[in-house]
């Protein structure tokens, strides 16, 4: 029989074909992907209550943006902003803003176009110059900084980060100016886990902006931490609304929001620091809409699947969850500080645990990533940008699906690999 060209595939097919052979062929071609259960470097939840599976398929039809149609749904929308706003201590109830997204990149970029317009009228109202406006976030944010500040002429001043777990206050202070639109935060990189010093950095602004007459904001990048930070009982410092110069939080509900991808949320200050000019008023179908968003269209299912979570788990289960994940990262990190094999070097407060080979060229860190995979593990093995510490990083991420038997589990297959390939060495 003659082989088909495997150029068909990127034809479109002049013939359909029956649902369940369609259906059948797509799941044999994915399985050659990896497990996503077993993924220790994605944030993303992976399961989701049957209920919540259910309230979805029966909503992916549904597009948010039709308010008229769906005008329940925005009113879910405009709760679960509330709800939120509430969780991050939004200071005035009566003035809360918000908008959900597709993510954290589009949060943040919202977010920032609104401290960019903010800065822009203030500019304009004392006849200053606008051409030249300036961002200043460190080197371990995400990268939707870089391109926000590219895609929206905005000079990107991004201050290194040359060490572990440390903050660089000064050199951050050193560089925001009159021309500064926003200094960015980051309560948990995804790199080691670390919460940036944002109660020092704001109480630093407030002196700056008073000596300048400058009104500099700060924007906080909570993708991983804004649904774990708020349900833990910490003595650190604050780190969201509490702080007077934080006018913008974005939080990831695809991650320990405990929704499936993609869904993120943007929740201001207070409704003064969203400007209207960047609010869009358009008649669509049957009534006049107003929007904040980088994508008009947008589904409806993780909104709604969102709001699911919060009412199912409620503060004290997502206490609970949140507890356990940390638990179960304690344990891991206990077993692989006891085996003398790794290094961590997260903090211990967000589920995240991040640690590198004690001695770096012991063992070849692509074969032993091969030889995790063989095993199911997903493992992710890195650079940090901008650390001068020459060695790669891992990261494990303590989602709700990762029980105490598969983290055992998990702990072996890391010790075995590592002095099976130590011993091929010798």
């Amino acid at each position: 029989m003659k082989k088909k060209s495997p150029d068909l595939l990127y034809k479109f097919p002049k013939k359909g074909k029956q649902a369940v052979k369609v259906y059948n062929k797509i799941c044999s071609e994915l399985n050659m992907d990896g497990n996503v259960h077993l993924d220790l470097g994605s944030f993303s939840t992976t399961t989701m209550n049957p209920y919540a599976d259910k309230l979805i398929i029966e909503q992916l039809g549904k597009n948010f943006i039709d308010y008229g149609e769906y005008g329940q749904t925005k009113k879910i929308h405009d709760r679960i902003i509330a709800l939120l706003s509430g969780l991050l201590n939004v200071p005035n109830r009566k003035s809360i803003n918000g908008t959900a997204t597709l993510g954290s990149s589009e949060a943040i970029h919202l977010a920032l176009l609104s401290h960019k317009w903010y800065w822009k009228k203030r500019q304009q109202s004392l006849n200053l110059n606008t051409a030249k406006p300036n961002i200043v976030y460190t080197s371990n944010a995400h990268v939707c900084w870089d391109t926000f500040a590219l895609y929206f002429d905005v000079e990107p001043r991004k201050v290194l980060v040359s060490s572990l777990n440390t903050y660089p206050l000064e050199e951050i202070l050193k560089t925001i100016d009159e021309n500064t639109i926003c200094v960015g935060a980051v309560a948990g990189n995804t790199y080691t886990g670390s919460i940036d010093l944002i109660e020092e950095l704001n109480k630093e602004i407030v002196e700056i902006n008073s000596k300048n007459n400058w009104d500099i904001g700060i924007h906080v990048d909570a993708a991983i931490s804004g649904f774990v930070l708020p349900f833990l009982k910490l003595k650190e410092s604050k780190w969201d609304f509490r702080l007077s110069l934080v006018r913008s939080i974005n939080l990831s509900g695809h991650k320990f929001g405990l929704v499936y991808p993609g869904i993120g949320w943007l929740i201001f200050r207070d409704g003064f620091f969203l400007s209207k000019e960047l609010i869009f008023s358009s008649h669509y179908l049957e009534k006049p809409i107003e929007t904040y968003t980088l994508n008009y269209s947008k589904g409806a299912s993780m909104i709604l699947a969102q709001y699911f979570s919060i009412l199912q788990h409620g503060i004290s289960g997502y206490k609970k969850i949140i507890k356990k994940c940390c638990k179960t990262a304690e344990v891991i990190r206990k077993r692989l500080k006891q085996s003398d094999y790794f290094e961590i070097v997260d903090e211990g407060i967000l589920p995240v645990v991040v640690f590198k080979l004690k001695t770096a060229d012991a063992v070849d860190l692509d074969e032993f990533q091969l030889h995790l995979k063989a095993k199911n593990w997903m493992l992710p093995v890195y650079d940090i940008p901008g650390n001068i510490d020459p060695n790669k990083f891992m990261r494990i991420v303590i989602k709700e699906n990762l029980n105490p038997a598969m983290a055992s589990q998990l702990c072996d297959d890391l010790i075995s690999v590592y002095q099976k390939l130590n011993n091929y060495r010798l």
